[in-house]
């Protein structure tokens, strides 16, 4: 019997000591030693072994007095301590000491049962820190927080809700949460569903009006006890500012909606643009974004604009520039643009902003005082503006350029044998051949009945009268016909005039007569020929 007894205590978790009579050396103890300390039998039953050398030192203090107590007492639990394993560790201890005698009066022996409680202690622990922290959280958080029963009974909340609200707790404890005077009328039927489906355990979260002029953002948590809805917990946050906040950035948006604007990254593919922008170019916005700007280049606009453009905005500068673009359904449309490069900390480009002006009612103004009405090519008065500010460059710079007087052969026998409608159409012809033999940056006018002038800008000698050259070509090619001419067909008369001299003694009437002479000599000549004034 007594070796079972001896078998269940060796292999149970408590460990028994029998010290010798007022002193810590031990006298018996059981195998577990090994399990509990990682000290071996022999370890702990020779004579150098002392129990007391294992025992935390600040707590050995707090047992010492406690153990004196066995001197009245043949049993004591012991406070918990720490003891010293072989590898170093502290476990914490529970331990019961009994004294016991071989007669009611003489004492023989100390026994000593000790439980590893260091899980216990642990766990203490952490409950104890987890509790202050919840508390400190729930004390301190800068959201409104309210313990509610599954019922909706507000059981308490936190000073933040409490400074929010300007309440006690005890004025609102014991209260349903919905019937209280920050919910208007309109709410408090809402607030009393979603208790309703919190407490059948779904997390309600939503947006609710607080005295008529604060947001939160609101959740109500399902609190479990196993599988029953014990608490409900409230938590709201102060959304106010955000709101605030959100519906000045919508007003903003609203603005910017209205103004043509788009941004796009720094490859030039559009990020993002406004509705206005989109009514303008007639695209929708997922038309536009990730496409870039030239979808709506005109054929008009020069490759040097865009070049420039890009130059200038990728140097970090602001460009401003007019541009005629396109709609998606073709239509022409001009607007006044400043593109400004967007930077990041380090001072690098990340992104353009472009903001436009529609000039488009105004250049169709423009245009119709500087266009002929029947040709649709320049007139005589957007001629004197440019042919001035050749002149100009000319003294100013030295840029060279030619002016062209060009006449319709024996066009009023074609007016009066064909009619003034034939003759129109012969017009439009010979003005449209004319600019389609041109460069994009060249000029050409109607400046009078017949009678065109066109401006180039020019360097190489002799060019010139080979452009005039294929524009007589072009014509001729035309093979209009017309019996009451030398050639029986339509041909024109080309005067050109190359300002290349330096210095230059004339001023531009001078200029347009010599090139009108040279067109009386061309016409003097023959007709459908080329003649060029040179500088004697």
């Amino acid at each position: 019997m007594q070796n079972r007894y001896l078998e269940y205590f060796n292999e149970s978790p408590s460990l028994f000591i029998k010290f010798k009579s007022n002193s810590n050396k031990i006298e018996y103890i059981t195998n577990n030693v090994t399990t509990l300390l990682d000290y071996t039998l022999d370890e702990v039953l020779d004579s150098s072994f002392s129990f007391e050398n294992i025992i935390h030192k600040g707590d050995y203090k707090v047992i010492k007095k406690e153990l004196e107590e066995l001197n009245s007492s043949n049993e004591i639990e012991l406070s918990p301590y720490r003891v010293l394993t072989k590898n170093s560790n502290y476990i914490w201890v529970k331990e019961i000491r009994k004294k016991f005698y071989d007669n009611k009066t003489n004492e023989n022996h100390i026994c000593s049962y000790i439980s590893n409680i260091t899980k216990e202690i642990n766990l203490k622990k952490n409950l104890f820190y987890t509790n202050k922290i919840i508390k400190t959280v729930y004390d301190n958080s800068v959201h409104l927080i309210a313990l509610l029963k599954p019922n909706g009974t507000l059981i308490k909340a936190n000073k933040t809700a409490l400074e929010f609200i300007n309440k006690d707790e005890k004025e609102i404890i014991n209260k349903k949460f919905w019937d209280t005077n920050w919910w208007d009328e309109s709410q408090k039927q809402i607030i009393k569903k979603d208790i309703k489906k919190a407490s059948k355990g779904n997390l309600v979260h939503s947006e609710k009006k607080v005295f008529d002029e604060y947001y939160i953002e609101l959740t109500i948590k399902p609190v479990y006890d196993e599988n029953r809805v014990i608490y409900l917990v409230c938590e709201g946050k102060d959304i106010t500012q955000a709101k605030k906040k959100e519906k000045r950035i919508n007003h903003y948006n609203e603005i910017i909606n209205k103004q043509l604007i788009s941004i796009t990254n720094k490859e030039g593919v559009i990020k993002e643009c406004s509705d206005a922008f989109c009514e303008l170019t007639g695209y929708d916005k997922n038309e536009l974004v990730g496409k870039k700007h030239n979808i709506l280049k005109h054929s008009n606009n020069s490759d040097e604009k865009y070049k420039d453009l890009w130059e200038t905005i990728t140097l970090n500068k602001t460009w401003k520039g007019k541009l005629k673009n396109k709609t998606k359904d073709g239509r022409a449309f001009w607007v006044e643009n400043i593109i400004t490069p967007n930077c990041d900390e380090n001072g690098n480009i990340e992104s353009y902003t472009a903001i436009y002006n529609n000039i488009t009612r105004n250049k169709k103004i423009k245009e119709k005082l500087i266009t002929d009405e029947l040709t649709n090519i320049y007139n005589r008065r957007y001629f004197n503006k440019i042919f001035k500010k050749y002149y100009k460059r000319f003294q100013k710079y030295d840029e060279n350029f030619v002016l062209m007087i060009i006449d319709i052969d024996y066009f009023k026998q074609y007016n009066d044998n064909y009619g003034h409608l034939k003759g129109d159409e012969v017009l439009k012809d010979v003005a449209q051949t004319l600019k389609l033999n041109l460069r994009k940056c060249d000029y050409v006018f109607r400046i009078g009945g017949e009678e065109f002038a066109i401006l180039i800008s020019i360097n190489k000698h002799n060019v010139s009268k080979i452009i005039a050259n294929k524009l007589k070509e072009a014509i001729y090619n035309l093979n209009i016909t017309h019996e009451f001419s030398f050639y029986k067909r339509l041909t024109i008369s080309i005067g050109v005039k190359q300002v290349n001299k330096k210095p230059l003694l004339k001023n531009k009437i001078e200029i347009f007569n010599d090139a009108d002479k040279a067109l009386y000599k061309a016409k003097q000549n023959g007709r459908n020929r080329v003649f060029t004034f040179l500088d004697t």
